[in-house]
């Protein structure tokens, strides 16, 4: 099955270079290639025992990425890996653990599953945000949890339109909105008040942050259709397009910001156990007993 294999580690702490450790030892033990993703994993202490590549040399090398952190570790290299159609597993050193579901002390055990061909696979889909201006393109990117047209530092609202598949939907004056794939509908979605999205469901939420009217509520929409955000007159400097929490940039009257669902899917690899119902109540505590 998998033979070159690509490990990427947290970039602010120490604690997961032992794990990283005793995943070389695994996998070399089993004779597979193993290479180390250096943007991550540059001050790994024992890097020499494997080749250290940078991140687009590595993604060309290998047929499996293993992710050894949280789930904004894991959003950071999803993003980088998924137009490279590579698998990626996530082992958990995060606190919620919705995408990094693995955790250490199975690591091991759930490895010798993977490589034996034991485990399940999901495709989840990814946007894709495009930001013109003047017709020139700005600013593109890929989203694995959401993409947000949001306030920057002003306590002003922002107004702005949406339009889907070039058919106009609403102006909002609001604090924003987040556009969230079924993966991200567990995250900033879910705390503006969004539904929680099954991954199977090839869908969009749109989900407005404190709309200045109560009638502005979530919209789900195909996860094929184009979504457009105009930001009005009034929202020059004051308006920002952001992709998944990580990476930001400055819209305003002068540009057209466009999301659609990107050419490649990301490839989610869980454990042959994997149950997500069980991981929901297990992480949003559904069905603990009042006290």
């Amino acid at each position: 099955m998998f033979q070159n294999i690509g490990i990427f580690g947290k970039y602010t702490g120490n604690h997961c270079w032992t794990h990283i450790e005793s995943l070389i030892d695994f996998l070399c033990s089993k004779s597979r290639n193993v290479y180390l993703d250096k943007p991550s994993c540059d001050k790994f202490p024992k890097h020499e025992r494997v080749p250290l590549l940078e991140r687009a040399e590595l993604l060309k090398n290998i047929d499996l990425a293993i992710m050894v952190g949280g789930d904004g570790t894991f959003l950071d290299v999803a993003r980088s890996i998924t137009d490279y159609d590579v698998p990626i597993l996530g082992i958990n050193l995060g606190r919620l653990g919705f995408l990094t579901d693995i955790s250490p002390d199975d690591m091991i055990e759930t490895m010798e599953e993977v490589l034996s061909g034991v485990y399940q696979e999901e495709h989840r889909n990814v946007l894709k945000v495009s930001v013109y201006e003047n017709d020139e393109l700005v600013f593109e990117e890929r989203a694995i949890n959401d993409v947000v047209i949001h306030k920057t530092d002003s306590p002003r609202m922002i107004e702005f339109e949406t339009f889907v598949d070039g058919r106009f939907l609403n102006s909002q004056r609001s604090d924003g909105m987040i556009l969230s794939t079924p993966t991200g509908s567990t995250a900033y979605a879910l705390s503006a008040g969004g539904p929680i999205l099954d991954p199977c469901v090839d869908a969009v939420s749109l989900v407005s942050i404190n709309p200045h009217t109560m009638s502005t509520r979530p919209y789900v929409i195909s996860a094929n259709s184009e979504v457009e955000l105009r930001a009005h007159e009034y929202c020059d400097n004051t308006a920002q397009i952001i992709c998944d929490g990580q990476i930001t940039q400055d819209v305003s009257p002068k540009h057209r910001t466009y999301v659609k669902r990107n050419k490649h899917d990301l490839r989610l690899l869980h454990p042959k156990s994997h149950d997500h119902f069980e991981l929901l109540r297990a992480k949003l505590h559904w069905g603990d007993k009042l006290s």
